[in-house]
């Protein structure tokens, strides 16, 4: 008997459930739409500018590469 009222009590609940289907339409299209640039000179010419190096690398200094006689460490004047 319990198995029958399990049986009957889940298929109530399949049919209450029914199919799902998404009402409002949340996801919308889901293909993929690409979109152009607007006809601009900015984006339809080649870019003008040339190429400019990186400045160097600037050396840094380390304890090693302090003159002699001036003061080292932490708090040093």
């Amino acid at each position: 008997m319990r198995a029958l009222f399990a049986l009957l009590a889940g298929a109530l609940m399949v049919a209450a459930t029914g199919c799902y289907h998404d009402k409002y339409d949340v996801l919308g299209d889901t293909k993929e739409r690409y979109n152009l640039p607007p006809d601009e000179p900015r984006y339809n010419q080649a870019e003008t500018a040339t190429y400019r190096a990186p400045p160097p690398v600037k050396q840094q200094e380390t304890l090693t590469s302090r003159p002699r006689g001036t003061p080292g460490g932490p708090g040093g004047f």
